[in-house]
C-alpha cells in the first residue's frame, strides 16, 4: 500500500513537471515572437534630419539669450535677483537638453519599439520634468516685478504650452501600454507594431520640437527685459 501510494505521488510530480516545462517552452516561443516584434524597426528616409540636430542652433540662440544677462552692468528696473532665478531656471533647461540620453536616440538612423520606451522615458524625466515643470512652468509664481512689466503677456502661453506638452507624454504612454499583447504574433501585429514605432517616436520628436520652442520664447521674452525692450 505503501509502495503504491509513492508511485501515486511520483506520478503526480512527473505530470507537474511536464506541465510546468510545457509552459517554460510556450513562455520561451512567446518571447521569441516578441522579441521578432520588437526588432521591427522604423527606418527614417535618407536625407532626414533629426530634430535634435534641427534645432542646435536655437539652442545655441537660447545660450545666448541667457548670456545677455550680466548683474554687474545691469541697470534696470527689474530686481537682479529675479532675473538671476530666472537666468538658473533657463541654464538648467540648457543642460538638460544637451545632457539628455534621449539625443542618443534622435541621432539613430533607425528606432525600434525599444528605442521609443527608452525615448519616452528619457524625454519626460530630463525634458519635461526637469526643464518645463520644475523650471519654466514654475515662472507661475514670479515675482511681483516681473509680472506687473511683463510677465502676464507670456504667462498663458507658458501655462498653455506646458500642459500640453505634460498631455502629450501620457497620450504616448497610453498608445505603448495599449500595444502590449500576449498571444503569438501575426502579420497584424508586426504591422501593428512598426505603425505604433513610427507614430510614437514621431509623436515626441513633436513635443520636443514644441518644448524646445517654448524654451526660446522664453529667452527672448528675458533677453527683452534685459534690454529694456519691454
Amino acid at each position: 500500500m505503501k509502495k503504491m501510494f509513492i508511485e501515486y505521488i511520483s506520478i503526480i510530480g512527473y505530470i507537474l513537471t511536464g506541465l510546468v516545462f510545457a509552459l517554460a517552452c510556450f513562455v520561451l516561443f512567446l518571447n521569441f515572437y516578441h522579441s521578432k516584434e520588437v526588432a521591427n524597426e522604423f527606418v527614417k528616409n535618407e536625407g532626414y534630419v533629426d530634430v535634435y540636430t534641427k534645432n542646435k542652433s536655437k539652442i545655441e540662440k537660447i545660450r545666448s539669450n541667457i548670456s545677455s544677462f550680466n548683474a554687474n552692468n545691469y541697470r534696470g528696473d527689474v530686481d537682479q535677483t529675479t532675473l538671476m532665478s530666472i537666468k538658473s531656471k533657463l541654464d538648467m533647461c540648457i543642460s538638460r537638453y544637451e545632457g539628455t540620453d534621449a539625443n542618443k536616440i534622435f541621432t539613430k538612423t533607425k528606432v525600434n519599439i525599444q528605442d521609443v520606451y527608452d525615448l519616452l522615458s528619457y524625454y519626460q524625466s530630463d525634458i519635461v520634468n526637469d526643464c518645463i515643470t520644475l523650471q519654466i512652468y514654475s515662472m507661475d509664481i514670479a515675482p511681483t516685478a516681473v509680472k506687473t512689466q511683463s510677465f502676464n503677456e507670456i504667462k498663458p502661453y507658458i501655462s498653455i504650452s506646458s500642459k500640453i506638452l505634460m498631455n502629450d507624454l501620457a497620450y504616448v504612454k497610453r498608445v505603448l501600454q495599449n500595444n502590449s499583447s500576449y498571444h503569438f504574433s501575426s502579420d497584424y501585429d508586426k504591422t501593428n507594431v512598426f505603425n505604433v514605432t513610427r507614430d510614437s517616436y514621431t509623436k515626441i520628436e513633436t513635443s520636443y520640437q514644441n518644448s524646445i520652442d517654448l524654451v526660446y520664447e522664453v529667452s527672448e521674452w528675458f533677453r527683452k527685459i534685459i534690454g529694456g525692450g519691454i
